[in-house]
């Protein structure tokens, strides 16, 4: 059986990063390093240098794609503008809405009845047309 991986093999930042150019999968980065996918995963996770050689890699291919929409949106087009207008600087082309004002509930509840009164309440009175006012 195999020893299992502590960390990234030696250079694995280098590789990570070339791969980071033309869009970064774990699975792929996994079997360019001589990994499984799954011991990747768990080196990134335990390992600190492992996870910073790793979100390094992703900083690069999240750059790439900021760039590429960048050049879109710099392009002409509408969409990319709005998104990375939304997305970096929190700009909308929605209207504002009104900050919610707080809700607010209240049950009034009668006072307590004794049996006597109560049963009285559910007699219901006789309308006009002699039928009962529960019926209707």
């Amino acid at each position: 059986m195999a020893r299992p991986w502590k960390n990234l093999p030696p250079g694995a930042l280098d590789l990570l990063i070339a791969q980071a150019r033309n869009g970064l999968r774990e699975s792929k980065a996994a079997e360019a390093l001589g990994m499984r996918p799954k011991d990747f995963r768990r080196v990134i996770k335990e390992n600190e240098t492992a996870r910073t050689i790793w979100e390094d890699a992703l900083a690069v291919e999240r750059d790439a794609l900021i760039d590429a929409l960048y050049n879109r949106a710099v392009g002409g087009d509408a969409k990319a503008a709005q998104y990375l207008l939304a997305a970096r600087h929190g700009m909308s082309d929605k209207a504002p809405e009104a900050p919610a004002q707080p809700v607010s509930v209240t049950f009034n509840l009668p006072a307590a009845m004794d049996a006597r009164e109560y049963l009285n309440a559910l007699q219901a009175p006789a309308l006009e047309d002699g039928t009962n006012a529960s019926q209707t």
